[in-house]
């Protein structure tokens, strides 16, 4: 029950996040929100773990396991919040569709927990069908949405390669302690590139910006990372973001409702064949039985060519 409960926050808080991070930057530049993000967040989590009775662990083990998470937390965010300026948050958290498929390939690379079945390669071949179509409904409107589309596709990279990376290191870390040292590890990152990019705190501080940032810093950052990680440690890989499923669904319906944001049908089209190739990928056992099944007879019918 606590691990169901758990599942459910984070899909709940993966839906409302893109949204959050328009909100935040409302009068900020992308460096700026997602820094502050970081290192408030990072701040915030050791008191909680001297609540928690817990201790930030130093162990080459766990140094290793905050630099894999730090790759979705640095990598992803930096990318994602540059991205978001381009296009809309459903948009954002649909192309995060992409994730089981990204992070199941490389489960299968690096930890052998998947296998490339003929069903899960038409998903793929579905899932970026849609992923252009939507690009391409999204392009007719925008020009520069494709800066969006890719900043998105980098960040859901990073995303899922550190997920499988968090798993493959295995440091055995309490959720709260994996998610302080990510943080902080992250937050390293941040102020090491801070020359490149400068933070600009405006003189007047749009309060829908402050709403937006505290709701990441608390949800987002302190207790959905720490949900995540819990979840991440309990589960496959490839069940931890089938989440992606569930969260753009949810996060279209936040776009709409919070913010008026419509998407084009060949947009709605797209998503809905990523969407589709995800579940496909994801319930893969009958069609992949009538698949073999199918190349099997096709295999038989095949003249033989004679010596």
């Amino acid at each position: 029950m606590q691990l169901l409960l758990a599942y459910l926050a984070v899909v709940v808080i993966w839906s409302t996040t893109p949204i959050a991070i328009q909100f935040s930057l409302t009068g900020l530049d992308f460096y700026t929100g997602v820094s502050l993000r970081m290192w408030v967040s990072a701040a915030l989590s050791l008191p909680l773990l001297w609540v928690l009775r817990q201790r930030l662990q130093l162990s080459p083990q766990a140094l290793k396991s905050y630099l894999a998470g730090s790759l979705g937390i640095y990598g992803a965010m930096m990318a994602v919040y540059w991205g978001a300026h381009f296009i809309p948050s459903g948009l954002i958290s649909v192309i995060y569709g992409l994730a089981p498929m990204l992070s199941g390939a490389m489960a299968w690379l690096w930890l052998k927990e998947r296998e490339l079945t003929p069903a899960r390669f038409l998903a793929l071949l579905i899932a970026l069908s849609g992923l252009a179509m939507v690009v391409s409904g999204r392009l007719a409107l925008d020009s520069n949405a494709w800066r969006g589309v890719l900043g998105t596709v980098v960040s859901v990279s990073c995303f899922a390669a550190s997920a499988v990376l968090v798993k493959k290191v295995n440091a055995g870390l309490h959720p709260l302690v994996q998610t302080s040292g990510t943080l902080w590890v992250s937050s390293m990152g941040y102020l090491l590139t801070m020359p490149f990019f400068g933070i600009h705190i405006p003189a007047q501080w749009d309060m829908k910006s402050i709403a937006g940032l505290g709701y990441l810093v608390v949800f987002g950052s302190l207790l959905g990372f720490m949900l995540y990680f819990f979840v991440l440690k309990s589960l496959p890989t490839s069940r931890v973001t089938l989440i992606t499923l569930i969260a753009p669904v949810l996060a279209v319906f936040w776009g709409f409702w919070l913010k008026d944001e419509r998407l084009s049908s060949a947009s709605l089209a797209g998503a809905a064949a990523l969407l589709g190739g995800l579940a496909l990928y994801q319930w893969n056992y009958w069609p992949d039985r009538w698949l073999r099944r199918l190349l099997r007879r096709d295999r038989k019918r095949a003249p033989v060519n004679p010596a």
